[in-house]
């Protein structure tokens, strides 16, 4: 199935380029890319999670091997 689209302007961006592509494909196709998509993006809330844990980890034995020993856990993650 091909879709056409009208537009005023004869530039077409690369978002509305690959939405024609991924709408001009079939129904299971769609849904692998999805699916893709999805994971990567967990993938990536991951690691962002497990960064910043690191950076806070690595903060409070910084803080506590400096002799600064905090009390309050809460401010490790801010």
């Amino acid at each position: 199935m091909i879709t056409t689209i009208k537009s005023q302007s004869t530039e077409i961006s690369t978002l509305d380029a690959l939405w024609t592509l991924y709408r001009s494909q079939s129904k299971k196709v769609r849904q692998a890319l999805a699916k893709r998509i999805l994971e990567e993006h967990n993938l990536h809330q991951t690691q962002a999670q497990q960064q910043m844990v690191k950076e806070s980890l690595t903060r409070a034995f910084d803080d506590l091997h400096s002799g600064k020993v905090r009390h309050d856990a809460r401010k490790l993650f801010k």
